[in-house]
């Protein structure tokens, strides 16, 4: 998990690096593409500057994407994974939203928590990241989602009898729910 911090990290400054001012001196650009200029030192030609939209921050917008401001909410859930059977619980999340999790089982199963983007033409086919895998009966945790789309585990059960999972979640999001 330490690994993908990092790397959300490195990305995220590369992002901003690479959307930052570029050098005026390569004249590789022109206003029209950087949205404003710059003196014959480089620094921004104030007078030229766009402005930025203004927006009242305590206001409530008409338009809600989706209802984005979703409230925190606490769930449990009740979850049978069938004799030599596997299956998916699953939650869409946005970008840098929290989630706190914990699940027991009466057994132990095979699980692999992960995500798939929403965004799935900004990522390699089939893309999608395993936060934590192992084999166990009672995982908790908390993890901030590192981007839009499907988060939630895969199941598997290689014992010959049904297993029964106790999931129970707080954080901002909407319940996708069992896939199979």
């Amino acid at each position: 998990m330490r690994i993908s911090k990092l790397i959300f990290a490195i990305a995220t400054v590369s992002v901003f690096l690479i959307t930052s001012c570029k050098d005026t001196n390569a004249k590789t650009e022109t206003t029209e593409d950087h949205g404003h200029e710059h003196d014959e030192e480089g620094n921004h030609d104030e007078d030229n500057v766009a402005g930025q939209e203004e927006f009242n921050v305590n206001s409530s917008s008409e338009k809600k994407e989706e209802e984005n401001v979703l409230n925190e909410q606490n769930n449990k859930a009740t979850i049978v994974v069938k004799a030599n059977k596997a299956l998916e619980y699953k939650f869409k999340i946005s970008q840098y939203e929290k989630l706190e999790y914990q699940w027991k089982s009466d057994a132990p199963l095979h699980y692999d928590f992960h995500g798939d983007p929403e965004a799935k033409e900004d990522y390699p086919s089939g893309y999608f990241e395993s936060y934590a895998i192992g084999n166990s009966d009672d995982v908790e945790g908390k993890i901030t989602i590192p981007y839009k789309g499907a988060h939630g585990w895969y199941w598997k059960n290689d014992s010959g009898k049904d297993i029964t999972i106790t999931l129970t979640t707080k954080g901002k999001y909407d319940i996708i729910g069992l896939l199979q």
